[in-house]
């Protein structure tokens, strides 16, 4: 479910949270290949009860040289729209974070707009803390 290491996180936190005993860093990638002129979800994150996930950033990446864009929704309120050109890096870690709670979701989704599909390389990372 989560990766990396415990003693080193992208970006602050929100309220000085570190990783420690009842939280661990988390990434998340998927590699999609969507067809031309389409949008595809890249990846549909809910997170589980007794968690809140803090996300420090999202990055997408793709070989398509036109201008593609990025949507990032929780639930059904929307966070981020961002146009890009082959990599794009959305940071929230300057604000401290975007705190997700559990039972809320994350939604990524990314829109080709080349005239041929291609593929897209998408990474969510941040801290996923246990709540007792």
């Amino acid at each position: 479910m989560a990766s990396g290491r415990r003693d080193y996180t992208v970006g602050v936190l929100e309220d000085s949270i570190s990783p420690g005993r009842y939280s661990v860093n988390y990434s998340r990638y998927k590699n999609l290949i969507i067809p031309a002129g389409e949008s595809g979800y890249v990846d549909n994150y809910g997170i589980p009860e007794g968690y809140v996930f803090y996300m420090t950033s999202v990055r997408v990446s793709t070989l398509s040289p036109v201008i593609n864009m990025v949507r990032l929704w929780k639930d059904s309120e929307y966070i981020i729209d961002f146009y890009f050109e082959v990599n794009c890096c959305i940071d929230f870690g300057y604000r401290g974070s975007y705190k997700v709670n559990a039972g809320e979701s994350i939604v990524l989704v990314c829109r080709n707009y080349d005239d041929v599909g291609t593929n897209f390389d998408a990474t969510i990372l941040g801290v996923l803390e246990q709540i007792n």
